[in-house]
């Protein structure tokens, strides 16, 4: 009989390492893959083996029914729903008949691969080729549970091949590090990133963390905005620094996530925005924003809280919420940008605790506008130089506490109030 009946198109995926907690030591992960039948698309219900095996291929270290060896076809099987080729599979479930997977085999420093045998039920059980292989699948037993841990990124010594759970196996690149982390969070998560540049882009999309935790991006640990020098962690648009081209829109983009810290991190020379947190819930703590188009941009309904961070000589503005977005700073600075240091625009609120400095910019040093409120009632700070208004305030927004702001210098005066803006 012909074996060239069936072939397999490696898949994607774990799915997100969408893994869970079956008993104390056990865990199950999400496999999904893609099978032919002659040719064709496979429709209906399928039989599938599986074992998980060493890097080798030559031992098995965990099968469906328990009963493989040296990597060989397993007794059982199991029915799974096959749909235009595509089936899923949680692997460990003993729901649907597995042996629960103990995830002690997962610690192991080299790779292990996911072995698949799978018949339509007319020509016989046939292994589907490649293997798959197990990447950072130690990490599920740390993700789906209430332990807190660590990834490790090491621009200089680190590898994306690596689990990046020990200094000496950093992964290279933040990105790899976030890849590896399930959409839902149970535990506090902190991504270590190593002294460094990073060029890259990072995106962090749809990551939430449980009410009581969170996810922190931790560069340098001792920075703050009076230090001498910048943060030894950058994370930059350019490519290199002497032709200084902007080659990537974000340093950071995160979308849709919540409770996701940034410390210790300079973010500069995007040609769009040095650091974006869209649609959720966000902390920046001594953080330094510069030489971007815009700073940091904080948008569709979100809310970022600011302590001890500094915007400064961005193209546009340091720092810009918008779109029914809140931001609460405190001791920060936002100076020398190209507009105005902070912009609050279209039903906004900016509240401001203890003090800070947002002068010297070309424009405003605060713009707030389209029904916006500001809040200075626990905060002095210093709002002067500007080559515009101290601040502005337009389109029936309005303005508590800023008198116990420091003015002076400003181009065109302390406080403006048009088209509708009030101070209280």
């Amino acid at each position: 009989m012909s074996r060239k009946f069936m072939s397999l198109f490696m898949v994607t995926i774990l799915m997100g390492f969408a893994g869970t907690i079956c008993a104390q030591d056990d865990v199950m992960f999400n496999y999904q893959g893609r099978v032919k039948v002659q040719g064709n698309l496979f429709t209906g219900t399928g039989q599938f083996k599986f074992v998980i095996t060493n890097n080798a291929g030559n031992e098995s270290l965990w099968s469906n029914d328990n009963s493989s060896s040296g990597g060989a076809v397993p007794t059982a099987s199991l029915s799974l729903s096959v749909s235009d080729g595509i089936f899923n599979a949680m692997i460990g479930d003993t729901s649907l008949g597995m042996a629960p997977i103990n995830r002690s085999i997962f610690n192991n420093s080299d790779n292990i691969n996911l072995r698949i045998w799978f018949s339509d039920g007319t020509h016989g059980f046939q292994q589907l080729l490649p293997d798959h292989k197990l990447v950072n699948v130690d990490l599920l037993g740390m993700i789906t549970s209430s332990t807190d841990f660590t990834i490790y990124v090491n621009g200089s010594t680190g590898n994306d091949a690596h689990n990046g759970l020990s200094p000496s196996k950093a992964k290279k690149t933040i990105q790899a590090a976030v890849d590896v982390l399930p959409e839902r969070l149970k535990c506090n998560v902190t991504i270590d990133i190593a002294d460094g540049i990073y060029r890259e882009k990072v995106n962090v999309y749809g990551i939430t963390a449980h009410p009581e935790k969170k996810l922190t991006f931790q560069g340098d640990d001792v920075w703050t905005p009076a230090s001498v020098g910048d943060p030894s962690v950058r994370i930059t648009g350019n490519d290199d620094d002497v032709s200084s081209k902007r080659v990537r829109d974000y340093a950071v983009c995160a979308r849709d996530c919540s409770r996701v810290y940034f410390k210790g991190i300079m973010f500069d020379s995007a040609s769009y925005c040095g650091l974006g947190m869209y649609e959720g819930s966000y902390g920046v703590n001594n953080c330094k924003i510069w030489d971007n188009v815009t700073g940091v941009s904080v948008g569709e309904i979100s809310m970022a809280v600011f302590a001890d961070t500094f915007a400064n000589d961005n193209d546009y503005v340091g720092i810009y919420v918008s779109t029914n977005s809140r931001g609460d700073f405190t001791n920060c600075k936002s100076t020398y940008n190209g507009n105005a240091g902070i912009v609050l625009n279209s039903m906004c609120m900016g509240s401001f605790f203890g003090t800070g400095d947002f002068s010297n910019n070309a424009g405003a040093g605060i713009n707030n506008v389209h029904h916006s409120k500001l809040n200075f009632n626990s905060y002095t700070g210093q709002i002067n130089n500007n080559g515009d208004y101290g601040i502005q305030i337009h389109y029936d927004s309005y303005s508590t506490g800023h008198t116990l702001n420091t003015f002076s210098g400003n181009t065109n005066g302390n406080v403006l109030t048009a088209n509708g803006g009030h101070t209280y």
